[in-house]
């Protein structure tokens, strides 16, 4: 088993960026992100530069087990490694 240093902050809001940039290239992955989370196109700029942003991006990727394991390939990088990030950006309140 592979271990892995802790993650940033830095490093997880880079992995949520290219999250965002990967479900930015193809319209029904954005639209579905769009959906669930209540944005529109034109509030997803200002959306960005809000705390929470990035940590909504991988709880969005979380949800789907197929695009996870699209974005860890896209990423070239473990879908464990994804989800540290996200447990770096939105811990659970249960630790």
């Amino acid at each position: 088993m592979t271990s892995y240093r802790k993650i940033t902050v830095e490093e997880a809001e880079s992995i949520a960026l290219g999250a965002f940039m990967h479900l930015a290239q193809e319209d029904e992955k954005l639209t579905r992100f769009l959906d669930m989370t209540g944005l529109r196109p034109e509030t997803v700029r200002a959306a960005a530069a809000a705390p929470g942003f990035f940590a909504a991006v991988l709880d969005h990727v979380a949800s789907d087990a197929r695009l996870l394991l699209d974005l860890a390939k896209a990423l070239e990088t473990k879908p464990e490694r994804i989800m540290e990030a996200r447990h770096t950006l939105s811990p659970s309140e249960l630790e």
